[in-house]
């Protein structure tokens, strides 16, 4: 993956193409504030950073769209952003468009084409237990951090990669090992077949103890299951168990052919709701009869006690027809007394008066005796009837209670002939499990299979074994670095010392450093290592020994690497003023020994460029321009003085 073309589309509907050559270096050399640095953020922007970070003023007010046109193996791709507007086009060769027509995509979309373009496989970095981050997936976003070296990368002490900080330090860390190969393309459908592998493992095992509880010890659970047989009334008490295995095994399958009876039946559950039912209303019926026969009673006692007191006042008034004679010869004064001849202060009734009484408690004896006989009959008949309903409900709860003594008979025997269903089905079981040992074999076989590959996976993906290629990988790197330390004259590196990536802290690292021409046994971290020069020049041999490996093993990483004004450390301000101010931008003002360390540094630029062709693109803006450098002048792809820049005068005015 190589910048082919990095496009500027103004507001106006002009276009700016600033050409790249591939496989090699690329120079924009030019005067300060003329858009070099920005280049780093507009590629950055294009391939799908989600902050936009191009500089405020010029740019972001006569710029509409920003694009790169990118070349990878076997197609070339056009990316085009606008605020949170994205277009794409992928084709075998793309002519860079006049104008972008819409957005078509987004910038999380552009991400996955890339990633596919590059052949980053899934992956994913799983923290150890102890760490509470979430497990990262490596994506060429992530490889980005190796292609940009802004001004203030190149000259930063205690961080070695672009953007570097806290937590992009931790994503380097856990991204690094997949772009340096530490991690096997497969590792993720590695841990899912795993994660597989171990429950079919753990699902074959627990069958196997199943089936090896079942089986159990062969006689003596077969003599266990006859025993049960026994206890629950499939095998008569008296037979005599067998002692061998096979006359055991004959036996409990003849058990397992009884057929069980399961005497019930549901009809009787209705039969039982009708008889309570009339056992409810002939409760009720015989509480109603002897209701009304202790009210014909009553009736019948009143009845009695009026006849009584009729027949007493009749013996009374009979006793007044002694007088009949009397009064017949002379007639009675009412109010004298017949027997003294007294006058009565109240006068007594006369002699028909009480005849007449007499007649008439006589009619009402009369009718009393008349209705006596019926009266008995009535309460014969209601007693009749009561004794009758009786009767019926006790034959009805005799009815009743042999339904349910039928039930919980009935209750019982289900009880027995669930004893003897789960008899018969461990029996069963053990029957078919008895004659598994072909079954039993092969889930063995299974097993041994799944445990060799598991241990296989294991020491595949084992962490000891990750960091001890890691390690391995990183010394090689180190030993690189190390050659280019001794060619660029970097300080505190000699023959005894080692150079080494600290990917813990993102730094660089001199080991038996030398000070003062002396080895020393103490590390030296690049935040100690003094000069500009040495910082520049530890930037530059990490990154570019970063590249050489990615390219020598076909890691799927970006093959470009921005360099922003390398030369500065060989500037003051003062002489930056100087050389702004010369039309060429030629090394003159500097000393020679400064312009021999510059001439050094891109010697060493091209030499390693030139080694790894066509496998690097490298992109390097800055303010000198060493004319009597064939080599440097022939990589120039634009001067930025004399009014040109990144974006035309013409968009300005």
């Amino acid at each position: 993956m190589q910048i082919l073309d990095i496009i500027l589309y103004s507001k106006h509907g002009e276009r700016r193409i600033l050409p790249l050559r591939q496989g090699g270096i690329n120079i924009i050399t030019g005067r300060s504030k003329t858009g070099k640095s920005a280049l780093i953020d507009i590629v950055d922007y294009c391939l799908g950073s989600s902050s936009f970070n191009v500089p405020a003023g010029v740019i972001r007010n006569t710029v509409d769209w920003f694009a790169i046109r990118i070349q990878f193996a076997s197609c070339q791709m056009f990316i085009a952003r606008k605020n949170k507007s994205a277009y794409l086009i992928e084709a075998n060769e793309i002519t860079i468009p006049e104008n972008i027509p819409a957005q078509n995509i987004t910038s999380e979309a552009i991400e996955k084409h890339i990633n596919s373009r590059l052949g980053i496989s899934p992956n994913l970095n799983i923290p150890p237990d102890t760490q509470t981050r979430r497990p990262l997936e490596a994506n060429f976003r992530h490889a980005l951090f190796f292609s940009f070296q802004d001004q203030n990368d190149l000259t930063a002490k205690n961080r070695l990669f672009h953007r570097q900080d806290t937590f992009l330090l931790q994503s380097i860390k856990d991204t690094l090992p997949y772009f340096l190969g530490v991690i096997r393309e497969d590792t993720l459908a590695l841990q899912q077949e795993l994660r597989k592998a171990t429950r079919k493992l753990s699902l074959l095992q627990r069958q196997l103890r199943e089936k090896d509880l079942i089986k159990g010890e062969g006689s003596s659970q077969a003599i266990k299951l006859i025993s049960e047989a026994i206890e629950s009334g499939l095998i008569n008490s008296n037979i005599e168990i067998p002692t061998t295995i096979e006359e055991l095994v004959s036996l409990l399958q003849q058990v397992c052919l009884t057929e069980l009876n399961e005497n019930y039946d549901p009809e009787n559950s209705d039969r039982e709701y009708e008889l309570r039912d009339r056992a409810r209303e002939l409760q009720e019926e015989i509480e109603q009869t002897k209701s009304m026969i202790q009210a014909a009673k009553i009736h019948a006692q009143e009845a009695e006690g009026y006849t009584s007191a009729a027949e007493q006042q009749q013996l009374r008034l009979e006793s007044i027809g002694l007088f009949d004679g009397i009064l017949q010869k002379s007639p009675h004064n009412s109010s004298i007394c017949p027997l003294c001849s007294q006058n009565m202060l109240q006068p007594i009734p006369s002699a028909d008066a009480i005849k007449r009484s007499l007649m008439n408690l006589s009619r009402d004896l009369e009718f009393v005796e008349r209705d006596r006989p019926i009266l008995r009959d009535y309460i014969d008949n209601l007693q009749i009837e009561l004794e009758a309903k009786i009767l019926e409900r006790r034959s009805t709860n005799a009815a009743l209670q042999g339904i349910i003594n039928q039930q919980e008979e009935s209750r019982r025997w289900q009880t027995i002939i669930s004893n003897q269903s789960r008899v018969i089905g461990r029996i069963s079981l053990w029957l078919e499990n008895i004659n598994i040992e072909d079954e039993t074999h092969e889930i063995n076989s299974l097993i041994s299979q799944l445990e060799a590959r598991i241990e296989e996976i294991e020491d595949l993906l084992d962490s000891d074994n990750k960091d001890e290629r890691m390690e391995s990988i990183l010394t090689r790197i180190g030993n690189r670095m190390k050659i280019w330390a001794t060619e660029m004259e970097l300080e505190y590196v000699d023959e005894e010392s080692a150079i080494r990536l600290d990917l813990t802290r993102g730094t660089v690292v001199v080991e038996g450093a030398v000070e003062d021409g002396v080895s020393q046994s103490r590390r030296i971290p690049m935040s100690q290592m003094g000069s500009g020069e040495n910082i520049l020049g530890y930037h530059l041999i990490a990154h570019l020994a970063l590249h050489k490996f990615f390219a020598d093993n076909h890691r799927p990483t970006p093959r470009f690497l921005f360099i922003d004004q390398p030369t500065q450390v060989y500037y003051p301000e003062d002489r930056l003023e100087l050389l702004n101010s010369r039309e060429d931008g030629d090394l003159q003002i500097l000393d020679e020994s400064d312009r021999d360390k510059v001439q050094r540094m891109f010697r060493f630029i091209f030499k390693v460029v030139n080694e790894l062709a066509p496998h690097l693109q490298v992109i390097i803006m800055d303010h000198a321009n060493i004319l009597e450098d064939d080599e440097f002048q022939e990589s120039i792809v634009e001067i930025w003085r004399d009014g040109n820049a990144l974006i035309p005068l013409s968009w300005i005015q």
